[in-house]
């Protein structure tokens, strides 16, 4: 009888330490668009790069920074806003990048943590995430929303996000738990998006529900909530006009910033 209730309790407080980290990447990008004109960091390595976006690796993260490369992406850019190493700090050195993953770094969502990896997504072939073997890059908890922009029909692949372009910031998701096992349901997301884990950034494709079926996520006038899954991800039912796993259109979650439903 004890076990379920401490199961319980050791879960809410995950949630809790979760909800914390969030509501610290929502202060630390406050104070970096002060900082620079209003401008947020990108959510990920861009197109023109070599690292792979989904999947930094972290020897391209390491080496991008001692090119000076990549200082503008949201998990460099601003963990020194709050105290906190760079993802650049903890890939340059061996030591540092087997601390990672059990580090308490706002990087990390306890949950996950606790959780490992999946056996069957360490399977280095399809259909299984062969990213997902420890120590080849960082496993995030978090990503950043990298559908900001999806309605404003901007062909260069560097735009900048900036707090002018967004209408409603206290609903605009800028940061929120990023799926981290293929497994894990409830899942909305096409067959074949089952493998994109544990990334940098972030949509409702890839949004986690490990903490009670639901995740959390981070707004861009810096406050953090919690939300259940099936309220944050369309499933073709409740709104039968959107596609499973996509933008539902609430009007408290925007995905795109100028407040309309990302396509």
């Amino acid at each position: 009888m004890l076990l379920p209730a401490l199961s319980k309790a050791k879960a809410k407080a995950q949630q809790a330490v979760c909800l914390g980290n969030t509501k610290q990447w929502g202060l630390a990008q406050s104070m970096y668009v002060d900082d620079n004109n209003q401008t947020f960091p990108y959510p990920r390595y861009q197109v023109s790069s070599t690292a792979d976006q989904d999947n930094p690796s972290w020897l391209a993260i390491n080496g991008y920074h001692n090119l000076s490369q990549g200082e503008d992406v949201w998990f460099n850019a601003l963990p020194s806003y709050v105290a906190s190493k760079p993802m650049y700090a903890w890939a340059s050195t061996a030591a540092n990048i087997a601390l990672f993953r059990d580090a308490k770094s706002i990087f990390t969502c306890p949950t996950s943590s606790s959780q490992g990896v999946d056996p069957v997504d360490q399977v280095a072939q399809p259909p299984n995430h062969k990213n997902m073997i420890p120590g080849g890059r960082p496993l995030f908890g978090y990503g950043m929303n990298s559908k900001a922009l999806a309605n404003e029909q901007i062909n260069n692949i560097n735009a900048i996000l900036k707090t002018s372009k967004i209408i409603h910031p206290s609903a605009f998701a800028l940061f929120s738990d990023v799926r981290n096992r293929s497994l894990e349901r409830p899942y909305q997301g096409a067959a074949d998006n089952q493998d994109v884990l544990a990334t940098p950034h972030n949509y409702t494709t890839r949004f986690s529900a490990r903490h009670n079926l639901g995740g959390n996520i981070t707004f861009s006038d810096g406050h953090a909530a919690f939300f259940k899954y099936d309220y944050v991800v369309a499933d073709g039912v409740k709104n039968p006009e959107v596609f499973p796993g996509k933008d539902p259109g609430n009007s408290d979650i925007n995905w795109d910033c100028s407040g309309k439903i990302v396509p």
